[in-house]
């Protein structure tokens, strides 16, 4: 019997969890974590070796900046020169003027954390900001543990070496010397889910979570933009290159549902099969050259009907229609977004949540300087760290923070005791590093729901074990005070966050919901059979209704952390929420479903149907903001029922599975309708 049998279930579903988050397959990871993992060495060695301070900074750099690819990584790292030579220079004309003045010094170092905090929740490069906040703080505590301005200074200055001597060793590694492009990237990602959708149509496979098929194609979809911005000959053909990457997400996700067992085994099916295989491998070598695929295929009245037979028609029509798509179309004009929120200086959410971080900071501040306890000024960076738009995100960030803090602690202790006695050199010290510096960042480089237990897991440890030492270290007071430093912050937080203007996500997830449902019933208009102008439309509006509904699944998550909501309401809301998310998942299925007899049904009847469809979707969105909605109530003509007599019935799938959604209007905390 397997070992998890004997486990509670609460340990068998964290288990799946990090395991889910562990094995996320993303374009570039591999050889982020690598960069990652050997540029942490080298800025161990150089540290060690030119006795740099504060190795920890240094470290923490690295884990911000590295990203998934060159031009990210190009990008982050411009950012954080500029938000070195801001925050060095705000701190160095804070310490000039009022370094013997206590309280005028922490009033400007507010006012600064104040701003940065605003500007980090209303403006684009909120990252900048951040920085600058996070120095501000630290840079407080150094008049508090020295007495003399002349140290204070050095310290100061050594900062500015400590924040861009990894940044310049990332731009050399991950830039010029291994670079790692989007567009290869891109390349590799698209041929390998074409890899796996073939597989399908060879033999058996077992499918994929839909979950993880739409976390992928969001990932293309992101990966889309760095190749837009990196790559000129993609920017030149961004239209084609766009529908390719849309038509492979759809290919994939399509085929991942296809069962090869279900269709007949006869010559003109096998046939049939073949030409795709062909097809999507011209495609592949297309991808590989970087080159616009051509198609010359087109597919005949015999080879129509059987691909309707066997389910495939839409796909062929999909894969033609990139094949004969104009490498040099126009694409559509994007919108550029403001630098700043709309509502910015309208909205008082953006102010009090400044104020709240503000509060949060002083008041770690005032008691770490009370209780004269210097090791635990942690807790002023972590009310920065943790402090996130709603309630509930910010107890993720701040279970992450204290985790992660925990497992780098626990390795801190077990290092210390176990092995740092018996190491002699430079190189023994790296050996044993090199296992740590690997898993934190694996974990690093993953998930967004996990990936800040790595960061926090590498700092803390190297805050314990490798801060200003140049050598062995056997004091356990840094790991105990850098611990309970996180915890006080995480607990002052916590209190700040809930009791002083709690920020909730009840309200935006029915918003959230409407919108999804909204773009769902845009989708249902669009005609059927496509044209190459329509598949474009349609491929892109599906990419938009996966990220929307993606962002109703984590509003969800977080509506469960919720603890000062109403209990009913809360599991009433997350309940109903995650069932709408659901039903329209299978309502996108079911209805792409039915393109594949479509032509049974002559146009006008077509888009008569696909109208009431949506115009039933779209009343049920307009209500649950106002929680009004209830199932749309759906029948067919008898006409209608009668052109459907047979084999098609894929669009009574559809009303079934609309008229599952729930009903808003019941007050119980159940979902009034179960799927069957």
């Amino acid at each position: 019997m397997r070992a998890l049998n004997y486990l509670p279930m609460s340990w068998v579903r964290l288990l799946a969890f990090f395991h889910e988050e562990l094995s996320e397959r993303r374009p570039g990871r591999t050889h982020q974590t690598m960069l990652l993992w050997v540029n942490c060495l080298v800025v161990v060695l150089v540290s060690m070796t030119f006795e740099i301070p504060f190795l920890a900074i240094s470290l923490a750099v690295l884990f911000y900046g590295i990203q998934s690819n060159a031009f990210y990584t190009k990008f982050v790292a411009i950012l954080f020169v500029v938000a070195t030579v801001l925050e060095i220079c705000s701190l160095l004309l804070i310490y000039k003027w009022t370094y013997s003045y206590p309280l005028l010094r922490m009033g400007i170092a507010s006012l600064i954390v104040l701003g940065s905090m605003f500007m980090m929740r209303t403006h684009r490069l909120g990252l900048v900001f951040f920085a600058v906040a996070i120095v501000a703080v630290y840079g407080q505590t150094f008049p508090g543990m020295l007495d003399y301005p002349d140290i204070v200074l050095r310290l100061t200055l050594w900062c500015i070496v400590v924040g861009l001597y990894p940044t310049l060793l990332m731009v050399l590694t991950g830039v010029l010397w291994f670079p790692s492009r989007a567009v290869l990237q891109m390349r590799t990602a698209l041929c390998e889910r074409l890899d796996d959708a073939v597989s399908h149509l060879t033999s058996p496979v077992v499918p994929l979570a839909e979950k993880n098929i739409e976390k992928e194609a969001l990932a293309l979809q992101k990966l889309n933009v760095f190749c837009m911005a990196d790559d000129a000959d993609w920017r030149a053909r961004s239209a084609w290159w766009q529908t390719c990457v849309t038509t492979v997400t759809w290919i994939y996700a399509t085929l991942n549902r296809f069962d090869i067992s279900a269709i007949p085994s006869d010559p003109p099916t096998g046939e049939l099969i073949s030409k795709l295989r062909g097809e999507i491998a011209g495609l592949q070598n297309a991808i590989t050259q970087g080159e616009p695929w051509r198609s010359e295929w087109h597919l005949s009245a015999d080879e129509s009907a059987v691909a309707q037979a066997c389910g495939l028609q839409t796909l062929c029509q999909m894969l033609l229609q990139q094949g004969h798509m104009d490498p040099d179309a126009l694409p559509t004009p994007a919108a550029k977004p403001p630098s700043m929120a709309a509502d910015a200086f309208t909205n008082p959410v953006y102010i009090r949540y400044a104020l709240k971080t503000l509060l949060a900071c002083l008041i770690c501040y005032v008691f770490y300087s009370g209780v004269d306890w210097e090791g635990i000024h942690t807790c002023m960076l972590t009310c920065i760290i943790v402090a996130n738009a709603s309630i509930a995100s910010s107890y993720q960030k701040m279970a992450l923070r204290f985790g992660g803090a925990l497992c780098g602690a626990i390795l801190a202790l077990l290092v210390t005791i176990f092995i740092m006695p018996w190491l002699d050199g430079i190189v023994e010290l790296l050996c044993v590093l090199t296992p740590i510096f690997l898993l934190g960042a694996w974990i690093a480089t993953g998930s967004e729901r996990s990936s800040y237990i790595g960061t926090q897991m590498v700092v803390t440890f190297a805050l314990a074990t490798l801060e200003n030492t140049f050598g062995p270290i056997y004091d356990l007071v840094e790991v105990r005070d850098r611990a309970i430093g996180i915890l006080i912050g995480t607990a002052v937080s916590a209190v700040v966050y809930t009791f002083i203007w709690p920020e909730s996500e009840a309200g935006a997830l029915p918003k959230k919901l409407a919108d999804a449902l909204g773009i769902l019933s845009k989708l249902m208009r669009i005609p059927r059979p496509q044209d190459a102008v329509a598949q474009r439309n349609y491929l892109q509006l599906r990419i938009g209704f996966l990220a929307t509904i993606s962002g109703c699944e984590e509003i969800c998550e977080r509506v469960a952390l919720e603890r000062h909501l109403d209990a009913g309401e809360r599991i009433r809301l997350v309940n109903y929420g995650q069932q709408v998310i659901h039903q329209g998942r299978e309502i996108l299925y079911a209805w792409e479903t039915t393109w594949e007899h479509a032509g049974m049904l002559d146009d006008e009847a077509q888009q008569a149907r696909a109208a009431r469809f949506a115009d039933a979707l779209e009343k049920y969105a307009q209500g649950l903001t106002s929680g009004t909605s209830s199932p749309p109530d759906i029948t067919l003509s008898s006409s209608s029922l009668e052109k459907l007599s047979g084999s098609d019935k894929q669009e009574q799938c559809v009303m079934q599975q609309m008229i599952r959604l729930p009903d808003w209007t019941h007050t119980d905390q159940s979902p009034a309708r179960e799927p069957v």
